[in-house]
């Protein structure tokens, strides 16, 4: 019971965690497709990413890895138990980008600018910063945590806080499914896959050029359009081959220009 109480609270932890620092960073650092303005940055409506909280959940409970004959507290240990944590977060990645491409036919991120990726869902920079994440957590993180766990989750109302959160979670999860359903099924009409981040920044644009109001915790809802006549009137702006055939072609055409300018 205690494990299961301290799992809910890492999950819900990484879920609100994960979602401010993809709030920050793509505000600083926008995709394809996005301006520099404050949006919310994942797919569901609160301010939660569940991806963070599964990640977070995965390096508490691999935090307890020990080895027979070695020292629980040795750098040996700990070595290991870091290179299974980034080889798992790296896998997670690469699986949960296939089962999204795959299933939904939708692309949640893109590396191909990045140098050795693997078909643009995994490549060794952010396989870098999940190292990074993994010895944070593993080796600064996680003893603290512990006695957080053991103060919060014995709290009164505890588990009605936790419950209340689960209960929203949940419902929320279920309204972007359906718009994710939806997406799947437009992309699988017309046969292309939707680069994620694009597809936001074109909503948003959207909404700009149509004044609508802000919908902040209502990221994947337009008025202005049907989801389906959105996806008709705009979908050159956000499938993920033709993106990546207009970034190449920009690029060439940038080449050319720094060619004349030298000659």
């Amino acid at each position: 019971m205690e494990t299961v109480k301290a799992i809910e609270f890492i999950f819900v932890f990484g879920c609100v965690g994960g979602w401010l620092i993809e709030f920050f960073y793509r505000h600083f650092v926008p995709s394809i497709g996005q301006t520099k303005k404050w949006v919310n940055p994942g797919f569901l409506s609160g301010p939660w990413l569940p991806i963070y909280g599964v990640g977070l959940s995965c390096l508490y409970l691999m935090s307890f890895i020990t080895f027979p004959g070695m020292d629980p507290e040795g750098w040996g240990t700990k070595t290991l138990v870091l290179l299974i944590m980034i080889v798992t977060m790296t896998i997670f990645e690469l699986i949960t980008g296939y089962i999204f491409i795959i299933r939904l036919n939708i692309r949640l991120w893109d590396y191909t600018d990045n140098r050795f990726n693997y078909r643009g869902i995994i490549c060794p920079l952010y396989t870098f910063f999940w190292g990074l994440i993994c010895a944070i957590y593993y080796l600064i993180v996680h003893k603290p945590m512990l006695k957080v766990l053991d103060v919060v989750t014995n709290l009164p109302g505890y588990q009605i806080v936790m419950i209340t959160f689960f209960v929203v979670f949940t419902l929320d999860f279920m309204h972007a499914a359906k718009i994710l359903r939806l997406l799947k099924h437009l992309a699988k009409e017309y046969n292309i896959v939707v680069l994620f981040t694009a597809f936001r920044g074109k909503l948003n644009e959207v909404r700009r050029e149509s004044k609508e109001e802000s919908h902040f915790f209502r990221p994947l809802e337009l008025k202005s359009l049907s989801m389906r006549a959105f996806f008709i009137k705009y979908k050159d702006a956000f499938t993920f081959s033709k993106l990546r055939g207009k970034i190449a072609h920009m690029r060439e055409r940038r080449s050319l220009t720094s060619d004349d300018k030298s000659a």
